[in-house]
């Protein structure tokens, strides 16, 4: 069973993530990247949501996909005056949507088709960057609705 930790010990495990995310890229295991960055991608939607107070539950309490996440999000986004808006724009979302497919496509024809290293390279490489630019935008999200509620504001 996995244990829920305080928001102290998500920071060290992100720290942590992001460490190894840069030094899977720095010694070539592209494969790993790509695992973190997906897992960090799928974390901050779930955060996103949360402070939304929209989170997507899995109707038998399991997985819920990223792609339901995303679908979610962009959803909430699209009210042009609203705070998710201000933050999580469609090509945003879209580039997501585009890396994941990618993602997905690779990892499935690792023993159907010939993958190459820069393939598995560029993807890790995007990941990390769509996973920094997500993780950024997701504390500013939260830090801007915990202003909003500390202001009164909803």
């Amino acid at each position: 069973m996995i244990e829920t930790i305080d928001n102290n010990q998500k920071y060290k495990n992100y720290k942590e993530q992001f460490a190894r995310l840069n030094k899977s890229l720095k010694y070539e295991f592209y494969l790993e990247a790509i695992f973190i960055a997906y897992a960090i991608l799928e974390d901050r939607c779930e955060s996103v949501l949360r402070y939304e107070g929209n989170e997507v539950k899995a109707k038998d309490g399991g997985f819920v996909s990223i792609e339901k996440k995303l679908n979610k999000i962009s959803t909430i986004a699209r009210k042009k005056k609203s705070l998710p808006n201000k933050y999580f724009s469609d090509e945003f979302i879209d580039g997501i949507y585009q890396w994941k497919d990618k993602r997905n496509e690779l990892i499935h024809a690792l023993l159907k088709k010939s993958v190459s290293t820069d393939e598995l390279k560029q993807c890790a490489e995007e990941g990390k960057e769509l996973a920094r630019q997500m993780a950024n935008k997701a504390t500013s999200y939260r830090r801007s609705v915990e202003r909003r509620t500390k202001n009164g504001m909803q």
